[in-house]
């Protein structure tokens, strides 16, 4: 559960009538003219903003909410990475950010997360103030960078791995590489390993679903090596071993089915659909409101999936210690 503290109200005091103060002039305050005899005054009426969906969920939003904690640097066998680490208890939620973005895009959902358990997000190589790689892009290498950043900080096992996009294909290479590391998986609109091949046999126009070669020309180098390398990361994931059983969430957006041409939004909710069948425990919540970045559209929904995940995995080791007694 969240621990709120308690609320603290602003209280208007009323000036002490004893205490005798020199008005200036200027400072002098008009007296208001007495109302008419038989009219009634209307009172002022306050104004109020409406509370924002975020706020219902979590209550009053905070300065600094979406900040994350002071970021640490941590100097790996693979080159050095800037991280974050907060919170307590087990086990550890691990943040992979989707393709151009660091570890700051996680703020809300990490702070939500951080709460209940120790939650720790991270730059890969290339971005934030982490240092770039000359190594191949690949989910294999980034896995192994990963891994890496968690030894060398004493982060062990067991873990709850959460990815976005591009990142939910290096956390399902995690968990296949990894299996008795790995408590849990919350896949943030991800793409399904064979989401390209079910396109093409269906005959969907390939510039809707893989990136013209203009485009790469835009991004920046490490974006750009990663996407470069995303057909052999999705490959990878393909062929990398079984998923384990552990409690499994898909969070997915509605607008893929409904906005995209018709051939493309089906073979994306069927592709989410069997994604959420990778393990026996697990399950698909499909976003009417959200678009692709569902942890900033709806950071709410996704601190619940994640916490979810964290209590399942909680009550499943509890039961697995329990028969060793």
């Amino acid at each position: 559960m969240f621990q709120q503290g308690d609320p603290v109200a602003a209280i208007d005091r009323p000036a002490d009538a004893s205490r005798s103060q020199a008005i200036r002039p200027s400072a002098t305050r008009k007296t208001p003219s007495p109302a008419r005899p038989g009219r009634k005054t209307k009172p002022t009426a306050t104004r109020k903003s409406a509370p924002s969906l975020f706020q219902r969920i979590f209550g009053a939003r905070k300065l600094g909410l979406d900040a994350l904690p002071h970021a640490r640097f941590s100097h790996t066998s693979m080159g050095v990475r800037s991280f974050v680490v907060a919170g307590h208890g087990a086990p550890t939620v691990v943040f992979e950010s989707g393709l151009g973005h660091g570890k700051r895009i996680w703020g809300p959902v990490f702070n939500g997360v951080c709460a209940v358990t120790r939650a720790v997000a991270y730059d890969r190589a290339g971005y934030g103030q982490s240092e770039v790689s000359e190594q191949p892009r690949s989910g294999l290498q980034i896995v192994a960078e990963l891994r890496a950043l968690l030894q060398a900080e004493g982060l062990g096992p067991p873990y709850v791995l959460v990815g976005h996009s591009l990142g939910g294909t290096y956390m399902k290479l995690f968990a296949k590489m990894y299996p008795a590391e790995v408590a849990g998986v919350v896949l943030v609109d991800a793409r399904h390993s064979e989401f390209t091949q079910r396109c093409r046999q269906l005959g969907v126009p390939r510039l809707l679903y893989e990136p013209p070669e203009a485009l790469l020309t835009l991004l920046a180098p490490t974006p750009r090596a990663e996407l470069e390398a995303a057909p052999l990361s999705l490959k990878q994931a393909r062929k990398g071993g079984v998923f384990p059983a552990v409690p499994l969430i898909v969070l997915t957006q509605s607008s893929a089915a409904e906005r995209w041409p018709a051939r493309l939004g089906k073979v994306w909710a069927a592709s989410q659909r069997n994604m959420a069948k990778l393990s026996s425990l697990g399950r698909i919540k499909v976003l009417d409101d959200s678009g692709h970045n569902v942890h900033v559209d709806r950071p709410d929904v996704v601190v619940r999936a994640v916490l979810s995940v964290v209590r399942a995995a909680r009550y499943l080791d509890h039961q697995v210690q329990r028969r060793k007694r």
